[in-house]
């Protein structure tokens, strides 16, 4: 069995499939999807770090709103 749908709305969509046996529900499998835009490139990248063994600071612009979780690693 198979099917397609279209996920037309940004976040996170949990989808499932079932038997039906003597009316009793079986959870047979299921996918959690996050569905969001591509984050753009990093912008204006802005590093300080006070003395010789301080740690870094740095600040940048994320670009537009993703609607998924993004980690950033500099």
């Amino acid at each position: 069995v198979s099917t397609e749908f279209l996920v037309d709305t940004y976040g996170k969509h949990m989808f499932t499939c079932k038997t039906v046996c003597e009316h009793k529900k079986k959870l047979v499998c299921g996918i959690n999807l996050e569905s969001g835009d591509p984050p753009d490139e990093p912008r204006n990248v802005s590093c300080i770090q006070y003395g010789m063994d301080g740690h870094p600071t740095c600040t940048w612009d994320k670009g537009r709103l993703t609607h998924i979780n993004t980690t950033y690693a500099i």
